[in-house]
């Protein structure tokens, strides 16, 4: 739980997430929630109309609610967060960000693609606050939801940059850069050579569109001191590259 404090009260922030593979979200408190549906909102990208989201609002109280589309941050192994300090207003964006929904009510949430790009894959920040708080004393409930937008592209590009091996918290990892324009996993297979030697698969991780992941090629738990050699084959989709890298095991 999150608190956003003012000068007169401290107010908790009821937070519901989704990644780009997870499912559903909701928001809740005691007195009720606010939820959406679906989770996910996926159409190919395409200028204009890429479809809509619904809010349900089962407080007992009209929420002032705004809506803003943001890129994701992603973590070497995949992971995702929504980035609060941007937004992707300047190529999709909801027809109306910022409306009251009524207690109990439901509304549709529409949004268009406004300039064109081959993909986009973001997140969907939903922020509702009462619209009545003068004079209230204690806890004042905000909700707040990350749904996730996928607008996948009419044809998918293979592309991909792998950068030198390294070791990063006891395992050696394969950085790889998704050039490309699809979400497909990114794997592989590799052989590591040196003082000792292994070889394996990489679990695949589904990067975004020019963002930087890390293969995990194992732990260096057992391995000698030394100069490593990596000879890996990446794959995505119908691409594939043999890639060859070296670590050092200090």
């Amino acid at each position: 739980m999150f608190s956003v404090k003012t000068r007169r009260v401290a107010v908790p922030m009821v937070v519901a997430c989704v990644g780009v593979l997870g499912s559903a979200t909701a928001a809740h408190a005691q007195s009720g929630g606010l939820s959406v549906t679906p989770a996910s909102l996926e159409n190919r990208a395409k200028l204009g109309s890429v479809g809509s989201l619904t809010l349900n609002n089962t407080t007992r109280e009209t929420l002032r609610v705004t809506v803003t589309v943001r890129p994701w941050r992603q973590q070497l192994n995949g992971t995702v967060v929504a980035d609060p300090r941007s937004n992707l207003t300047r190529y999709v964006r909801a027809t109306t960000r910022t409306f009251n929904i009524g207690a109990g009510a439901k509304r549709p949430v529409s949004f268009r693609m406004v300039r064109r790009l081959s993909s986009l894959y973001a997140s969907v920040d939903i922020l509702g606050k009462p619209t009545n708080t003068k004079g209230r004393k204690g806890i004042i409930p905000n909700y707040r939801l990350i749904s996730k937008l996928r607008l996948n592209p009419a044809k998918k590009t293979y592309k991909f940059r792998t950068g030198a091996a390294q070791v990063r918290s006891g395992s050696v990892i394969l950085p790889v850069r998704n050039l490309g324009n699809s979400i497909d996993p990114i794997g592989g297979s590799y052989r590591i050579s040196g003082p000792s030697s292994k070889n394996g698969n990489a679990a695949a991780i589904s990067a975004l569109p020019g963002k930087l992941v890390g293969l995990n090629l194992g732990s260096t738990r057992g391995m000698k001191k030394g100069r490593y050699t990596v000879t890996a084959t990446v794959k995505q989709g119908s691409r594939s590259a043999n890639v060859r890298t070296s670590f050092t095991i200090r």
